[in-house]
């Protein structure tokens, strides 16, 4: 690539943002500005345009997503109660090795129902001891309902998932076509270099003496 069209691809990136976006839209009128900085511009144009397209989008999938976990966790608390167990044994084995382990325990749920079962507790939990424990309307023991704060932080997360997928998606289209029309300039520099260069060099006006 010759040495000029490696400067103006240097130049262009320094061109500001107002001015790239003023070119592509057709209101440019440099004489200098060829048809491939024009594409240059537009392609700037529609990567912005496409990346903001891709946070409306990302950000619109994770409201969607939060809405309907939060519906889901509201349907699923109706069916969860929480009880007040009373441990029948210590902790397990596993307790010197795990901050949480689990024990023998018993409660009442309905009120009128007497239940035993292992539940989880913290390592060194004794006999004896009172813990909360939630349960379904069963009486059997049953995951909590979830916080409003970690349904919001998986909906973050997926909507920051889409939008890396999307802009990834994006930013490849973006690398393949300013390759072409990197490919492009420098083969008009080659072209304008052939014309010019004899003009420039005095080369064109040298007389006839076998000189190449």
């Amino acid at each position: 690539m010759p040495a000029a069209s490696v400067s103006h691809r240097h130049s262009y990136s320094r061109i500001p943002l107002a001015r790239q976006l003023w070119r592509a839209v057709g209101h440019d009128r440099n004489p200098l500005c060829r048809p491939v900085d024009r594409a240059r511009s537009r392609l700037l144009l529609t990567v912005t345009v496409a990346m903001l397209l891709c946070v409306a989008f990302s950000t619109l999938l994770a409201l969607t997503r939060l809405d309907g976990m939060v519906a889901q966790a509201h349907r699923t608390a109706q069916h969860r109660h929480q009880v007040t167990a009373t441990t029948l044994a210590a902790a397990g084995s596993d307790s010197l090795t795990s901050a949480a382990t689990s024990a023998k325990a018993a409660w009442d749920y309905p009120p009128t129902d007497h239940r035993t079962g292992v539940v989880p507790v913290l390592a060194g939990t004794a006999p004896g001891v009172r813990i909360s424990l939630w349960v379904d309307d069963s009486g059997k023991p049953a995951a909590p309902p979830q916080a409003d704060r970690r349904l919001e932080t998986t909906a973050g997360m997926y909507g920051l998932g889409v939008f890396a997928v999307t802009g990834a998606a994006v930013w490849t289209g973006r690398a393949v076509r300013r390759r072409v029309l990197d490919r492009r300039a420098a083969c008009g520099w080659e072209h304008d270099w052939q014309q010019v260069e004899p003009l420039w060099s005095g080369r064109s006006r040298r007389p006839e003496n076998g000189e190449h």
